[in-house]
């Protein structure tokens, strides 16, 4: 491991690389020279948008828009990005300089608050920070740091979501290979020496976890292989970090004014749902890898394989339920959305096999309407008190999937659009869409699919005609149910723990290793 003074980054070299030449627990030759490293340090922005900028304006960075998106950002956004350690970024973002600040990482978080902002104006600032962004970022990437790494993933999943998924895969794809070359991969403590805190040590674990939990969630967003894999790292496990002795003070003058640290967050089950979290997307790992990446395993291995994994899933929801239920009503459901939607995406079977008999009667089928109905009624609460604009990437994967579930329950029981049970569930998904396309454009193609497909025929031969939603084609006008919340659900938070039956949860059922794909 080489730690580079200079800025806030190290270098991982294995046993292959070229450095083990040198033999010396004590080498300190410089790389490069003196003049080299001092070039390296940019110091901060006094202007972050500069008025010669298209539609800029002289932005510095405590410009109070700038403070308005950044507690934006933390206020509704950040318990889904904890790769960013809010505390210590706050701390040196109010120094003006420190390891865990730059401005890359602050235009990256502003762009992605703007959209969620209710004012236009300041909604229509996301496109500058983006621009503004990407000028930083193609000029550190020659020598990236801990903040480069964060700031990738947060436009990676801005660009995915703007529908620009080509480019948000890459740049996440070169933040997980900065894990890899600053070795967040294997954990702080195999380093005998090294300057570094054991608060600096916690965070780049979180920040490894975290990131290896977007590479999951992108991996069974868009159907492909992960990056980061278990075996190949040794990093313990997070935990949660005590808050630093700046942190009332900071948190009242960026986040909550006139608030206490107790009073704002339950910062236990905050950082309980990122380590719960971390785990599902372990499973997730296995759930990709193991069946639907595995090209040669033979079906009884992997209805072995399929099963223990929704043994693994059903236990992971028992241990929630058991220490975490009822400790944040948001985070409860939010968690619950992750599991469900990835319980249906085990169950279902391969369209190629829509025409078999018994799979409309399966168990498999059957779990997937539980799940279904799940989802739903998670939506709705969910609904009750906050805004699905708040929600990060994942709910476009959630109501994709939660749709796809319906277009299949039509075509294996023969219904028309206009039934109770196909009509209802699909116009409140729709509705749902629509308000996320605000946030997430690239919804708005996924939204179109779906309408097209009701306007197609049930039609028994063709599978692919009634059940398609995709792959995504270009939006034109569709014709759909009407859009909106039009189900009053009764279930309230409380309730969030009995979606799942006992039967459900105890994960005992037969696999048909032909229904496998």
């Amino acid at each position: 491991m080489r730690n580079l003074t200079s800025r806030n980054a190290s270098q991982f070299y294995g046993g292959t690389s070229l450095f083990q030449m040198h033999l010396s627990d004590n080498w300190t030759v410089p790389l490069i020279s003196a003049d080299q490293q001092a070039a390296q340090i940019v110091p901060p922005r006094k202007i972050l948008l500069a008025s010669d900028e298209p539609g800029g304006s002289d932005y510095d960075p405590h410009h109070e828009v700038c403070r308005h998106l950044v507690k934006t950002f933390f206020r509704q956004s950040y318990q889904y990005n904890m790769f960013i350690y809010r505390e210590y970024f706050l701390r040196d973002y109010d120094a003006g300089f420190g390891r865990y600040y730059s401005d890359l990482l602050l235009c990256s978080i502003c762009a992605t608050s703007a959209p969620l902002s209710e004012e236009p104006d300041l909604s229509a600032l996301s496109n500058l920070f983006v621009r503004r962004a990407h000028a930083l970022l193609y000029a550190t990437l020659e020598n990236p740091d801990l903040t480069t790494l964060q700031s990738l993933i947060l436009l990676g999943h801005l660009d995915i979501g703007q529908g620009k998924a080509s480019k948000g895969w890459l740049f996440c794809g070169m933040a997980f290979r900065l894990a890899h070359e600053m070795g967040l991969h294997l954990d702080p403590s195999n380093w005998a020496q090294t300057s570094k805190s054991p608060v600096d040590r916690e965070i780049l674990r979180r920040v490894y976890w975290a990131a290896f939990t977007a590479d999951k969630q992108l991996s069974l967003h868009f159907g492909r292989p992960p990056a980061l894999y278990p075996h190949e790292s040794d990093v313990h496990n997070a935990m949660r970090i005590p808050y630093p002795a700046e942190w009332e003070r900071l948190l009242d003058t960026y986040i909550s004014p006139g608030s206490s640290t107790t009073a704002y967050e339950d910062g236990i089950a905050l950082v309980a749902s990122l380590i719960y979290q971390i785990e599902l997307a372990k499973i997730f790992h296995n759930l990709i890898v193991n069946i639907f990446e595995n090209r040669s395993q033979i079906s009884t291995v992997t209805a072995m394989t399929a099963h223990q994994i929704h043994v693994d899933m059903t236990n992971w929801l028992s241990r929630l339920r058991e220490s975490y239920i009822g400790t944040s009503g948001w985070l409860d459901e939010c968690l619950h959305a992750f599991y469900t939607c990835r319980m249906i995406i085990l169950h279902r079977p391969p369209r190629t096999l829509f025409g078999d008999p018994k799979i409309a009667t399966s168990e498999d089928i059957e779990i997937c309407y539980q799940s279904l109905e799940a989802i739903l009624c998670l939506l709705r609460s969910y609904a009750r008190h906050y805004r699905y604009v708040d929600l990060p990437l994942d709910v476009m994967h959630i109501l994709s999937t939660a749709a796809a579930t319906v277009l299949m329950k039509r075509f294996f029981n023969k219904a028309l659009w206009t039934d109770v049970e196909i009509a209802k569930p699909l116009s409140f998904l729709l509705g749902a869409m629509d308000e996320i396309q605000v946030k997430w454009p690239y919804m708005f193609e996924i939204r179109e699919s779906i309408t097209r497909s009701i306007s197609e025929p049930l039609v028994d031969r063709d599978v692919g005609q009634a059940c398609e939603i995709g792959p995504l084609r270009s939006p034109g006008s569709a014709d759909g149910p009407p859009a909106g919340h039009d189900d009053q659900s009764t279930t309230s938070a409380g309730d969030l723990g009995l979606l799942m039956t006992k039967d459900f949860l105890s994960g005992h059922f037969e696999w048909d290793e032909s229904l496998l794909p």
